[in-house]
């Protein structure tokens, strides 16, 4: 081979390759200013405490939220509006069973109402950067009434933050990983718990000629450096798995689904009084759906668009036929009035 040939070689194949297809996507949480984004959250949730002379106590319960996500510009990149259209929850405990739906006023009031109402009066934002990560919150310090279900500032600022810590923000080549931590508020008797997940690129499909990004979830307890001497209660990770579909183009994700399940004891090394309650087992599975995106000039508010999805799933075939045959009987009225007029 000789030294020309062997120049244009090493000049032509950085081109070449430059050329070729690559398999990276930029994985990156991105919202267009002025846009609704509609996600439904639902969590199935079963905890067993055992106590001793009455067995295994078991809760479950189903809550389905509808969150809009209204999008401004902002300095930083853009504002996220935060508001719950619509809160949904069935729980049942020994035979006990309690229901509550923000758009059915029949089912606001008992137990579940007094906990849950603030959470639809709720409204918070977040802005994000250009990169696509949580730079910081807005109406959180003045929030009332939330904290006694358990959804305060640190709760809803993990909400917030959940999708862009799950994005790397750069581009990802299929089969690559990388890891991320994801905070768990439990409140003051189970501490925080850290997640330390892998996720990793799994493959890219198409689904109505748009791209989207499978990526699949690992996780595991992240040990804190520091231990709590007041903790009362320590919470670790058994399971944590999951799987994303983000669109790539949209930069949102279509759908994330996860199984977590903790459980909640005493620390290692503190000795269990006579008759305590032993290790109590939480499991939770859920799912976030992207279920639609519009501008936010036309779209409804969150009240208005809850009550109008209420209207349609109560109104019956006969009110509409009702309604028909009175606009029916007023016109063929009308017209009898008008030829009484002209005889």
């Amino acid at each position: 081979m000789n030294a020309n040939l062997t120049a244009s070689i090493a000049v032509l194949a950085p081109l070449i390759l430059a050329a070729l297809p690559s398999s990276a996507v930029e994985l990156r949480l991105r919202w267009e200013p002025g846009k609704r984004y509609i996600f439904d959250n639902t969590a199935d949730t079963t905890m067993k405490m055992p106590l001793p002379g009455q067995g295994v106590i078991e809760t479950t319960a189903n809550m389905t939220i509808r969150v809009h996500n209204d999008v401004s510009p902002h300095k930083e990149g853009v504002k996220v509006g935060h508001a719950f259209a619509s809160v949904r929850m069935k729980q049942q405990m020994q035979g006990l069973e309690m229901e509550y739906d923000s758009s059915d006023p029949a089912k606001r009031g008992g137990m579940l109402g007094t906990v849950l109402k603030p959470l639809t009066e709720t409204e918070f934002a977040a802005v994000y950067g250009k990169d696509g990560s949580l730079v910081a919150t807005e109406g959180l310090d003045d929030l009332k009434g939330v904290g006694q279900m358990g959804m305060g500032k640190e709760e809803l600022e993990a909400m917030a933050r959940q999708s862009a810590d799950y994005l790397p923000g750069k581009n990802i080549e299929v089969g690559e990983t990388w890891k991320t931590d994801v905070d768990l508020p439990m409140g003051e008797l189970g501490g925080k718990v850290t997640i330390r997940y892998v996720l990793k690129l799994e493959e890219i499909l198409e689904d109505k000629g748009r791209k989207v990004a499978r990526v699949s979830m690992i996780g595991a307890t992240k040990e804190a450096k520091n231990e709590k001497k007041d903790e009362i209660l320590r919470t670790e990770v058994k399971e944590a798995t999951g799987t994303m579909l983000f669109d790539i183009e949209l930069g949102q994700p279509l759908e994330v689904a996860s199984t977590v399940v903790l459980e909640t004891g005493l620390p290692a090394g503190i000795p269990q009084a006579p008759g305590a309650p032993g290790k109590m087992p939480l499991k939770t599975v859920s799912i976030q759906k992207l279920v639609g995106v519009e501008d936010v000039k036309e779209a409804p508010s969150p009240r208005e668009a809850d009550l109008k999805g209420k209207s349609d799933e109560t109104a019956s075939p006969e009110s509409k036929a009702e309604k028909r045959a009175r606009r029916k009987a007023r016109k063929e009225k009308r017209l009898r009035e008008e030829k009484s007029k002209t005889e």
